[in-house]
C-alpha cells in the first residue's frame, strides 16, 4: 500500500488555534456567569465533538447564549497570535512534492476556516476543503467525511488521516471500504490519546514525514 491521500484535520494538528478556542470558552464561562472548565478538558472536548455538540454539551439549555458569545469571542480574535503547528508547512510541502492529493476536513465554520488558511498561506495545498456546516451532519460522518471524494473513492489503502482527535480516527475509519483500510495519524505532543488505537500516534508533526517514506517504500 502506499499513501496518495492525505485528509487533514485543522485546529491543533496544522493551526495552533487552541488558545484562542480556550480563551473563547472562558469568556463564554464568564459571560454567562459559569464556572470554567480547564484547558485540558476543553482541548479533549473540542478534539472529540464538533463544536455545536460541544457548547451544548457543556453549557445544556444556555446553549443559544453560549453560542452568541462564543462566536463573538472568536469573530473578533480568531487570528490572534494565530501559528501553525510546528513542522506544519513542512509537511505539506513535502506530501505536494510527493504528488499526493491533499483534503482538509474541519468543524470550524467555513468563514473563519478561509481566513485562518489564507492568513497562513495554506489555502492552495488543498484538493477540497469541507467545513462546519457544509452538510447536515459534521465530522465525523461517514456521508460527510466520504464527500471529500465524490463519486471518485479511492482505495482506502491509499489514504491517510491526519488529525488530533477522537473524532479524525472516526473519519479515518468512514473511509475504509471494499475490504480496505485507511490509515490514521494522531499528533498528540501530550501522549495522552487513549480513546481509540490509530496506526501511529506522534509528538511532533515533522514524524509523519517519516511514517509517509516508510508508507511508500522510501
Amino acid at each position: 500500500m502506499t499513501v496518495r491521500y492525505v485528509v487533514f484535520d485543522w485546529d491543533g494538528t496544522l493551526a495552533d488555534t487552541y488558545p484562542v478556542i480556550a480563551a473563547a470558552y472562558r469568556h463564554t464561562f464568564d459571560a454567562l456567569g459559569m464556572p470554567p472548565i480547564d484547558y485540558a478538558e476543553i482541548k479533549r472536548l473540542t478534539s472529540t465533538l464538533a463544536n455545536k455538540d460541544t457548547l451544548g454539551f457543556i453549557f445544556g439549555d444556555k446553549k443559544e447564549q453560549a453560542k452568541q458569545a462564543y462566536y463573538a469571542y472568536i469573530e473578533a480574535n480568531h487570528k490572534t497570535k494565530l501559528q501553525p503547528i510546528p513542522h506544519a508547512k513542512e509537511l505539506l510541502d513535502f506530501c505536494k512534492s510527493k504528488g499526493m492529493q491533499l483534503y482538509l476536513l474541519s468543524n470550524k465554520k467555513r468563514s473563519y476556516l478561509r481566513e485562518e488558511l489564507n492568513y497562513l498561506g495554506f489555502a492552495d495545498y488543498f484538493a477540497k476543503v469541507i467545513a462546519a456546516g457544509d452538510f447536515p451532519e459534521d465530522k465525523p460522518n461517514p456521508q460527510t467525511v466520504r464527500a471529500l471524494f465524490g463519486d471518485n473513492m479511492p482505495d482506502a489503502g491509499d489514504i491517510l488521516v491526519v488529525g488530533d482527535g477522537l473524532a479524525d480516527w472516526k473519519a479515518s475509519q468512514a473511509l475504509n471500504h471494499s475490504g480496505k483500510t485507511s490509515r490514521c495519524v494522531i499528533y498528540d505532543p501530550q501522549r495522552s490519546f487513549s480513546q481509540a488505537s490509530p496506526d501511529y500516534v506522534v509528538s511532533d508533526v515533522a514524524d509523519i514525514i517519516t511514517i509517509l517514506r516508510k508508507e511508500n517504500n522510501e
